[in-house]
């Protein structure tokens, strides 16, 4: 026995030798580190001891059933475990067991470990994952509120019922007075604190020097702060959190160094979903703002294009009327110019009432093959011996007969600016991403490029100004860009379908005009 005392004297952990009556045979040094026992006074005594009065009778039926087939194994298997230390105390621990054959008896070997920090973890990750649960579906319900202060009402609900900090409160920005305002709090703050301040720029609080330096900051005792807002104050702990721009949330403790670190890490956190949430209903409101604002305009065009309908197309019919009688009894030179300045402001009136429509997004989409539409289009206009060439046979997603003023006017375009046997060309972007049309004329005046696509720009003697700004109008509401390309269009590759007399090189860059964003139909 001596040498097994020596042996298990040396090991680092409580152990202790119990004979079949259950009596302590030999107890290690370290038995005192973790039960509070001298080892010598244990010697002697039952193990049972060492158990809560209401343990001992089951424990000791256990230890007889044990010794009947006696092997090495844990004690209590799944169960929690607990020891009986000297001083009343009860500590949570792990029982080895193995038997050990001496001088013909069978003793009974009993290692016990504390294991009272590995439980504290346990516990601890258990309440951080609970928590952190919890705070998922808080920000889920807290991201359902599209008002700021009922959203910071909701927030300072959550640290209370969510993360156990019954005294919180939510400060919002307020740009009319430069000063932080009180905008919700919870009732143990206010039967703490009481009315809550409003902290001004350069007031000296600690609430606007976290908001202006955007960093959180704790303060484990306020009374040490000689700075701090109010010297009587009865909260003694303070954690500060900033809320971007719009604020700044604040939890208080009436005990010094009241937040562990888990509680600071857990409340920065709500800090940053509570912005979060913040930026999701400013931009929302903002968006409100946008629809609004666009309704209105869409509202005013409607009645401009009403106006221009009714009240400007009679007269200008009533004039040609008249003209055209006028002509039948005395044909002139100046008749004509009349009436080329009525065809002209008949014109300037379609093609204000087809941009007045445009801007509406488009709602119904259909799969448009670009070399029928284009093919279509090209019939459509006085092209005079101007040639079509289709270079790809692209499907695209869009409104068929708004993409058919698009290419109506492009090729109009093409054909009035270049010469009488203009090529045009219709092909797909090498990136794969949209189409381009382009023409082998003139090209465009750099001193015009950057205002190519506003209403009333247009270098033809009779041209109206609206042709671009309708096609860009229409690219903008199928959700595509558009946009003239910097430098002379390349010859197409593939076969080309021809609408039309022989194409031919040209001197000059021509335009080429890109619509990008588009979506393609896969073949």
């Amino acid at each position: 026995m001596e040498a097994l005392r020596e042996v298990l004297d040396a090991l680092p952990d409580a152990v202790l030798v119990v004979d079949g009556a259950g009596t302590v045979r030999f107890a290690n040094r370290h038995v005192e580190a973790v039960l509070g026992y001298d080892p010598d006074d244990l010697e002697g005594d039952s193990v049972e001891t060492l158990l809560n009065a209401p343990d001992r009778e089951p424990h000791a039926a256990m230890r007889e059933a044990y010794m009947r087939d006696p092997q090495p194994r844990p004690m209590g298997t799944g169960l929690d475990l607990y020891a009986r230390r000297a001083d009343g105390t009860e500590i949570p621990v792990t029982i080895s067991l193995g038997p050990v054959e001496r001088d013909g008896e069978t003793v009974i070997v009993a290692t016990v470990i504390d294991v009272r920090e590995e439980r504290e973890r346990e516990a601890a990750l258990t309440r951080r994952t609970r928590t952190l649960a919890a705070l998922h579906q808080a920000t889920q319900e807290l991201l359902k509120t599209t008002d700021r202060e009922l959203g910071a009402a909701a927030a300072v609900d959550y640290v209370n019922d969510v993360l156990g900090l019954p005294i919180a409160a939510i400060w919002l920005y307020d740009d009319d007075v430069d000063a932080l305002v009180p905008a919700a709090w919870t009732d143990a703050a206010v039967d703490v604190v009481g009315d809550h301040p409003t902290f001004e720029a350069g007031t000296g609080s600690i609430a606007w020097d976290v908001f202006e330096a955007g960093d959180p900051r704790y303060v484990a005792d306020t009374h040490g702060d000689p700075d701090r807002y109010n010297p009587e104050t009865p909260i003694r702990s303070e954690l500060h959190v900033p809320l971007g721009r719009y604020g700044v949330l604040t939890v208080g403790s009436t005990e010094p160094e009241g937040f562990d670190e888990a509680d600071r890490t857990v409340a920065r956190l709500w800090g940053a979903t509570v912005t979060m949430v913040f930026v999701r209903i400013e931009r929302e409101r903002q968006l409100r703002a946008r629809e609004a604002e666009v309704k209105h305009e869409r509202d005013r065009l409607e009645e401009f294009a009403s106006l221009v309908s009714h009240d400007l197309r009679n007269p200008l019919n009533v004039a040609a009327g008249n003209l055209d009688l006028a002509r039948e009894a005395h044909d002139s030179d100046e008749l004509r110019t009349v009436a080329n300045a009525l065809d002209r402001m008949a014109a300037l009136v379609d093609d204000m009432l087809t941009l007045a429509r445009q801007g509406d997004e488009v709602d119904e989409l259909e799969s448009v093959p670009l070399t029928d539409l284009a093919a279509e289009c090209w019939a459509s206009v006085d092209t005079r011996a101007a040639t079509l060439s289709m270079a790809t046979d692209m499907t695209v997603r869009a409104d068929r007969s708004r993409l058919a003023q698009v290419f109506e006017n492009l090729f109009r375009n093409a054909v009035e600016h270049g010469e009488e046997d203009a090529r045009v060309t219709v092909g797909a972007l090498p990136d794969g991403d949209g189409f381009y049309v382009a023409d082998d004329g003139p090209g465009v005046d750099p001193s015009r490029r950057e205002d190519l696509f506003e209403a009333g720009v247009t270098t033809a003697p009779d041209g109206t100004g609206f042709g671009l700004k309708i096609v860009s109008e229409i690219a903008r509401a199928h959700g595509w860009s558009v946009s003239l390309a910097d430098d002379s269009h390349p010859e197409p590759d593939g076969e080309q379908h021809e609408k039309g007399g022989e194409g031919r090189e040209r001197d000059g860059d021509g335009a080429r005009f890109e619509f990008r964003g588009v979506s393609i139909v896969a073949d």
